[in-house]
């Protein structure tokens, strides 16, 4: 990462779940900052905290300790100019595809017209615009992720965070998500940071940050 500010910076965070008595630690006082431009995978087995961490990343989630800012992104109420990938099914069922890759859009003020426009653009990006009028259940899983990859990139966001992004595709398909994925981040000019337990997914990436039971272990100098 370079002097300029992060687009998001980790002090210290410990994120702890409480059931009853029981405590689970999902990450211990992790130290980590994003810069523009940077492509980052984030490795370590299931469990290991690398969903936790990207969600904080997010602003979906609080850290329990510790502190979590967006320096480059703030806005009064939340960070903005962040766009989120899923690993499981996350597109709304009663929508078509165009329908929800425009969803994003609608919801910050754009009018129906310009946000079909800049949907079938997106879609076009990721090689799907012959499918925009099918709905989520009549794609396949590699489709239906690549829907959800052209719904992040419609809005132009300068952050991007893919969760397990591939953890369910075969592996033909999980390739071309990640070529999709890091494709765009280099053409929006945006930040990647994809979390993965696939060794072949993170090759794709030249910085490379490794979790180990709620600890970042490796790679956030």
């Amino acid at each position: 990462m370079t002097g300029a500010s992060p687009l998001v910076r980790c002090d210290a965070v410990r994120r702890v779940y409480r059931a009853g008595a029981a405590e689970l630690v999902a990450l211990r006082d992790v130290g980590c900052a994003v810069g523009a431009r940077e492509l980052i995978a984030v490795t370590g087995p299931s469990g290991s905290g690398k969903s936790t961490l990207l969600h904080l990343l997010a602003g979906l989630d609080r850290p329990t300790a510790g502190s979590v800012c967006w320096p480059a992104l703030q806005h009064p109420l939340r960070p903005s100019g962040i766009a989120v990938v899923f690993q499981g099914p996350s597109l709304l069922a009663p929508l078509d595809v165009a329908e929800n890759v425009a969803l994003p859009l609608l919801l910050l003020g754009a009018d129906d017209r310009e946000a079909r426009e800049q949907a079938m653009r997106a879609l076009e990006r990721v090689d799907m615009a012959d499918l925009a009028g099918r709905l989520p259940e009549e794609l396949s899983g590699g489709q239906a992720q690549r829907v959800a990859v052209a719904r992040a990139l419609v809005s132009g966001p300068r952050l991007i965070l893919a969760d397990e992004p591939t953890g369910q595709l075969d592996q033909a398909s999980a390739g071309q998500v990640i070529d999709l994925l890091v494709e765009a981040a280099r053409s929006l000019g945006a930040a990647l940071v994809v979390s993965t337990h696939d060794a072949g997914v993170a090759g794709h990436f030249p910085v490379r940050w490794r979790m180990d039971h709620g600890s970042l272990v490796a790679g956030a100098a």
